[in-house]
């Protein structure tokens, strides 16, 4: 298994002038991707998904720019239904959207707006100290360490209003891979994040204060065909201990897969991924070393998109996962976690 390095201090090795590959616990630095213009504007992509878990609903939001067009969703699933009460989905033009290069820096991270869709997520400076703040004070101390993330987010039918503590929370997980000639990413995740704040849906309040928050930020310079499978989860183990992890199969690969604890993050293996796609409401199985879970589907978020040069298939189940998974060394049992899968294929 392999061990996670400290974050880099800049995105390009000063010793190869090339991306510092590897993984790593803790933040980001800022994003400088470099060559062509041209290249850029037709290969870069940025976006970054929120997620919001608590004993009523998992909530799901993201901000996709992709240099010539922009997206965001959001949908709010019902835990005790299993339904989904909102789900909604709006493409826009590249004005419509900004991702910040540095997810660290305060501000605006990522924004969208577009007819009677807006979202705003931004970064302040945290009043206090935690977990997440007493391992990343090193990497991050020029741009003031782990804040809290101020999420406002419309749409039709739904508004969102919270307050996301990364400062409380576990180190994030950092990676950044090689793509291919010229083509790198870089990502990160965090979770089990203190959220305060509520939503409302088709009229209905929901508290999120106790809530636990995440979220994925990826920028990179992509292959035109890209294609990964994603789990995501974040709640409380048999025990009652709050678990979270992060798996992908395909795109950067084990690299980026972790388990987030009070304890800490810790590395996972990349899984395999089985499921019917042409029933992806059946169970999902993620299976590999030190990993092996059940996924009961509970509702679907699907988009499919065909603008003849960019084509998309893009599946994200919202459900809960049951089995064992090993985090640093020990059996973690998992009962009704909830979380999402996902199934990505894209020619962008």
């Amino acid at each position: 298994m392999r061990t996670l390095s400290p974050a880099p201090p800049a995105f390009i090795d000063p010793a190869t002038r090339a991306p510092a590959l590897g993984s790593y616990a803790g933040p980001l630095p800022p994003i400088d991707l470099g060559g062509a213009l041209a290249v850029r504007a037709l290969r870069r992509k940025k976006w970054v998904y929120v997620a919001l878990s608590s004993e009523e609903v998992w909530v799901a939001l993201a901000v996709v720019r992709m240099g010539y067009a922009t997206n965001a969703f959001a949908f709010v699933f019902d835990r005790a239904s299993r339904r989904m009460l909102v789900d909604r989905t709006v493409l826009g033009p590249p004005r419509a959207a900004e991702v910040a290069d540095d997810p660290h820096a305060p501000g605006v991270v990522a924004r969208f707006g577009a007819g009677r869709t807006s979202i705003a997520l931004e970064r302040r400076p945290a009043a206090g100290g935690g977990a997440g703040r007493a391992s990343e004070a090193g990497a991050t101390a020029a741009r003031g360490g782990p804040g809290v993330l101020e999420l406002r987010a419309r749409f039709a039918d739904l508004d969102i209003d919270v307050s996301i503590d990364e400062a409380a929370a576990p180190p994030a997980i950092s990676a950044i891979a090689e793509l291919g000639p010229s083509l790198a990413s870089a990502t990160e995740k965090r979770a089990l994040a203190p959220v305060r704040g509520s939503l409302v849906a088709h009229g209905r309040r929901v508290s999120l204060d106790g809530a636990l928050g995440g979220y994925d930020y990826t920028h990179g310079l992509m292959p035109r065909h890209t294609r990964w499978r994603w789990a995501f989860a974040m709640g409380r183990a048999a025990g009652g201990a709050p678990v979270a992890f992060n798996v992908v199969q395909g795109f950067v690969g084990e690299a980026e897969c972790a388990a987030f604890t009070s304890g800490g993050v810790f590395p996972l293996a990349e899984p395999r991924f089985d499921f019917d796609a042409g029933r992806p409401e059946a169970p999902w199985r993620v299976a590999g070393e030190g990993i092996d879970l059940t996924f009961d589907v509970g509702a679907v978020h699907a988009q499919r998109t065909n603008l003849v040069l960019v084509r998309s298939r893009f599946l994200q189940p919202a459900g809960t996962f049951r089995g064992t998974i090993r985090i640093d060394g020990r059996d973690v049992v998992l009962e009704g976690v909830p979380g999402v899968v996902e199934d990505q294929d894209v020619l962008w």
